[in-house]
């Protein structure tokens, strides 16, 4: 349990309360410590000493921008976002570095879904860190007997593979609805960490190795479930077709979409070849038609 006496005097919030910020907030009453909680329309009330940045990756510049006074220079800000802002092809450190300077930067990454948290499923995630100041401080508060966190030094990679992996998600979830079977998805989970630590390596991102579970096990979770949300999209790519339709009936924040797009933008701009990605792109693109792409790739590779 937390030093409450410690921690009596800290303003903690909780930016973003959806789904996954609702889970934060779950670890944070197991422990019994006090925080807030606001969303993207609704302002702060005050500063915060500790933030959980749970905001999804796209909304994250205007959240923060309405908030700039009460997210001061020495907030402690945890990230669980995942994604790359489409306009500017930035993962979460780099959009909050633009808004900063923010020295005490972390990122909760790894393989949970919300409503396992919220059950209180046994989950292990990364705690990624460029320095170690706060890394007790948020297993403290955090840290349950079914909830456990590992430290990880370094944050870059460990924010592109949980961009990215909603990207593969995608592509595993279409492969079930084009009818392949479990040896297909294993194949695309090993491309795609190869295609992660090549284009990682290409942007001098090679701080932390790919068996973190922030890295290896979010991947393999997020690509073999029916429950991740790209996954479903991937799935009714396959089965309806045309991707803005798709888009609708989904009725939710599908990051790799987004993702997708960037991922084009880095292999350009790092010259670096992700046929996964790129594979992805056009078949969301090119709706029917991504079948035929689907099944040249599989057997090319």
């Amino acid at each position: 349990m937390p030093d409450h006496n410690t921690l009596s005097s800290m303003k903690i919030v909780v930016l973003g309360w959806g789904q996954f910020g609702q889970a934060i907030g779950s670890l944070l009453t197991y422990n019994r410590v006090a925080f807030t909680s606001a969303d993207i329309d609704s302002p702060l009330k005050h500063s915060a000493d500790l933030l959980f940045q749970m905001v999804p990756t796209q909304f994250i510049r205007p959240a923060f921008q309405t908030n700039q006074q009460f997210i001061k220079p020495g907030t402690t800000i945890v990230n669980g976002a995942k994604g790359i802002e489409e306009d500017t092809h930035q993962l979460p450190h780099q959009i909050i570095q633009d808004l900063g300077p923010y020295s005490h930067y972390y990122s909760l990454i790894g393989p949970s879904f919300a409503s396992g948290i919220v059950a209180q499923d046994p989950t292990l995630v990364s705690l990624g860190y460029t320095s170690d100041e706060h890394v007790e401080l948020i297993k403290d508060v955090l840290q349950t007997p079914y909830f456990r966190i590992q430290e990880t030094k370094g944050i870059g990679l460990l924010e592109l593979s949980s961009a990215l992996k909603n990207v593969y998600a995608i592509l595993c979830g279409y492969a079930e609805g084009r009818g392949f079977g479990m040896n297909t998805r294993a194949k695309l989970i090993a491309l795609a960490l190869q295609e992660l630590a090549e284009l990682g390596k290409a942007m001098d991102m090679t701080d932390i190795e790919v068996t973190a579970p922030g890295i290896v096990g979010d991947l393999v979770l997020t690509c073999s479930s029916a429950e991740s949300r790209n996954f479903q999209f991937g799935l009714l790519l396959a089965t309806k077709g045309q991707a803005a339709t798709t888009f609708n009936q989904a009725k939710t924040t599908v990051e790799g979409r987004h993702t997708s797009k960037s991922a084009q933008a880095l292999a350009h701009q790092y010259q670096v070849d992700l046929p996964l990605s790129d594979l992805t792109h056009r078949i969301i693109e090119d709706g029917k038609d991504g079948a035929q792409h689907f099944q040249a790739f599989v057997e090319s590779l």
